[in-house]
């Protein structure tokens, strides 16, 4: 597997998906080896049984900082990437390359050329439909170029550029024609990929309905361990990104609605993004809301188990929802908004509520998954045994059974 962060540096729903997946895959039997950039770490270990190989990088990596898409985009980090994939594959006598990352595509691609492998690709995003991704929110399909200039980047730099200067409008222009170009050479490589893997519904018909072929729905995996009860908190949690597309304002203009009927409940907002200060002065104002930056996994699992309700807001079609499925693997019921696939995570009325995108309606399902809370655990409880085996030896095995029918 080739991914652009692992552990240490886990940064993302993305590496924590690559892990649970290699974990299962180790316990059916294969041997599987992570392959990504060292930003520092040791170029060589085993961690939890999973060999992880990284190779040098330009840049290093401190204080659980992503480092800039642009070091992933250039043509440096092409001819990196390719070099050291095919160079560890060769060694390894690898079977089946799974790109964990779109930026790894072109990487992919030539390695599958040279060592005559298949190369299966896994998108968790839309990027390589359209970097900003406006256009499919509503219509699901790419914007032409345009429309890219006049409608997707305008909306950008009105919801995500809070301080408009001229510098900024001209670096932003020259931004979104790079990051076009990339998009095409990307998107052209991920179309020569053995097998693309969308890992959802909603994903996988928007992918499908913008000329992508040879795509299959397989989730990301999660592991359930449901042993022991937790003492619950008056809280509920928001984790992800503090950016509109989130939804955390729709949250935020739900809550007084929530806080008249417990108007003790606190709300724990986790992340960080172009939100953040704005929300800290909200905080400073209501002893209700309490925010943190970025926390740890472990951190973060812990503070889902420990929660009444996490709730997913997005207003953006979500491709899956992790947040959505960590939070029901430590037994707490989650309310989202029905948008991508979060649907295709929570059960309606089992394991949390699923709203339209009203402020009303989401109010109303928070307050609903605070009442039935016992009821919505319980229910967790009682269906782990099918959730494990949708979200964590489903997806293993039919990854191994597009392994071996391409091998």
């Amino acid at each position: 597997m080739a991914t652009e962060y692992f552990w240490p540096h886990d940064l993302g729903g993305s590496e924590w998906s690559t892990y649970y997946l290699a974990r299962q895959l180790i316990n059916e039997g294969h041997e599987v080896i992570i392959i990504t950039p060292n930003y520092g770490s040791k170029n060589r270990e085993v961690w939890r049984k999973i060999s992880i190989f990284r190779f040098p990088f330009y840049q290093k990596i401190k204080g659980g900082t992503a480092i800039s898409p642009f070091w992933h985009t250039n043509i440096l980090w092409i001819i990196l990437s390719t070099f050291y994939l095919i160079k560890i594959c060769k060694a390894e006598k690898i079977d089946a390359l799974h790109i964990q990352g779109k930026y790894y595509s072109p990487a992919g691609y030539i390695t599958k050329l040279i060592l005559r492998i298949p190369a299966i690709l896994t998108v968790r995003d839309y990027q390589l439909i359209c970097n900003y991704g406006f256009c499919i929110w509503n219509n699901k399909k790419s914007c032409n170029l345009k429309e890219y200039f006049t409608q997707d980047l305008k909306q950008y730099l009105e919801n995500y550029v809070p301080n408009k200067t001229m510098f900024s409008l001209i670096s932003n222009l020259a931004f979104a024609l790079r990051a076009r170009i990339i998009r095409n050479i990307f998107k052209y490589f991920a179309l020569k990929m053995t097998r693309i893997i969308c890992i959802s519904k909603a994903q996988t018909k928007i992918y499908k309905g913008n000329g992508f072929k040879k795509v299959n729905v397989i989730y990301n995996s999660m592991e359930f361990n449901l042993r022991k009860k937790t003492k619950v908190e008056n809280k509920i949690v928001f984790a992800g990104r503090l950016t509109p597309g989130k939804g955390i304002n729709l949250l935020m203009q739900s809550m007084p609605e929530v806080l008249q009927k417990f108007p003790k409940l606190q709300i724990q907002i986790i992340g960080e993004g172009i939100l953040k200060k704005s929300l800290e002065k909200l905080a400073k104002k209501n002893p209700n809301v309490k925010l943190e930056g970025q926390i740890s996994h472990t951190k973060l699992l812990n503070t889902f188990s420990k929660s009444l309700v996490t709730v997913m807001p997005s207003i953006w079609p979500e491709p899956f929802g992790r947040i959505a499925l960590e939070s029901i693997s430590q037994g707490t019921p989650v309310v989202v908004t029905r948008n991508g696939g979060l649907s295709e995570i929570i059960d309606h009325g089992k394991t949390g509520y699923v709203c339209p995108q009203t402020t009303s309606a989401l109010a109303m399902s928070i307050i609903m998954a605070i009442k039935n809370n016992k009821e919505l655990r319980n229910n967790i409880r009682s269906g782990a045994g099918l959730l494990k085996k949708k979200f964590h030896q489903s997806p293993a095995q039919k990854y191994i059974k597009i392994y071996e029918n391409t091998v």
